[in-house]
This record gives structure tokens, C-alpha cells and sequence, in this order.
């Protein structure tokens, strides 16, 4: 089993810098349009599988050259680090995974863009397509409620009838 315990963002959409502690439970990520929400779980994602869906120029903060998404997880009771980095390669301006490595307590290990997600999957026990700009089958699976109606469930209803919704919502 795999716990997402904090993730890094460096020139990653909307983030120059930023670090999220991930606390132990169910997680709801709540904000306006256009504070982050979906970059969180799109840095997540491309952390763990790559590029997938991800397109590079879409992830790379506009007018950065360069930029990481580093997550730290547990799998089975042991710590480990991913880091992936995008550079905007000087000559043909295209943005190209670069850096990639995992670090556990046997130190850290460099991969490419393809050794990475193979190494991850293996480290998760899933059965995904291994290409590195494949789409994840795994972890494209959330909870989604346009933002207009969330304002009136937290908003116009009461806190056994918000509990009763979360509960139905969350399984």
C-alpha cells in the first residue's frame, strides 16, 4: 500500500515554489479556480507515471526553462523520494523530462524517463502500460463536484446534511 506523505513543486503551473505535507486520512482539496487544485494532482501524477496525458509544455510554469516535482511516499512501511525534472531544451525550445531518480534508504538511483515508471510500477505493484508518455489507468480515479455545486453543499446545508453527503461521496 502506497501513502503519499508530502509533495515539492518547483516552476510547476501556477507554483514557483511550493511543499505540501500530506496528513494521514481521506483529503479534500478545496480552492477557487485557478488556485492549484488540479496541478497538485497533475504533479502527482506526473511524478509517479511521467508524462501520460501530461503534455510537458502544459506541467513547465510559463517563461521557466526548468522545473521538478519531487513526492515522497511510503510503500510497506518504507520511505522513498521520486524526482522528476522538465528542461526547455535551448536549441528546439522543446520541454523533455531530464533528471529522474528514486531515493530510499539504499541511496539514490538515476533513471530515465521509460526506467523510471517501470520502476515505480514495480515499486507499487501495478500493472500499467510502461511506456513513459502512456496514459495511467490507475490513477485517474477521483471524487469530482463542479465548484458551484460545493458551494452549496458547504455552504446551504447543514453539518449533519454536509456529513451525510461527504459520507455517501466518500464510501
Amino acid at each position: 500500500m502506497m501513502k503519499i506523505k508530502k509533495i515539492k513543486m518547483h516552476n510547476i503551473r501556477s507554483y514557483t515554489d511550493g511543499a505540501i505535507e500530506i496528513p494521514d486520512g481521506t483529503i479534500l482539496l478545496e480552492g477557487d479556480i485557478g488556485s492549484g487544485k488540479s496541478t497538485i494532482l497533475m504533479a502527482i501524477e506526473f511524478a509517479l507515471f511521467g508524462g501520460g496525458d501530461i503534455y510537458y509544455s502544459s506541467l513547465l510554469r510559463i517563461g521557466e526553462d526548468s522545473g521538478y516535482v519531487e513526492l515522497a511516499i511510503e510503500v510497506d512501511g518504507k520511505d522513498y523520494t521520486l524526482h522528476r525534472e522538465l528542461k526547455r531544451n535551448a536549441k528546439s525550445g522543446k520541454i523533455e523530462q531530464k533528471t529522474c531518480y528514486i531515493l530510499s534508504s539504499a541511496g539514490k538511483t538515476l533513471y530515465s524517463a521509460t526506467e523510471m515508471k517501470t520502476a515505480v510500477l514495480k515499486l507499487l505493484k501495478f500493472k500499467e502500460p510502461k511506456n513513459a508518455r502512456a496514459s495511467s489507468v490507475v490513477y485517474r480515479y477521483s471524487v469530482y463536484t463542479p465548484q458551484e455545486e460545493m458551494k452549496g453543499i458547504i455552504l446551504q446545508s447543514t453539518p449533519e446534511e454536509r456529513l451525510t453527503t461527504m459520507r455517501k461521496i466518500l464510501d
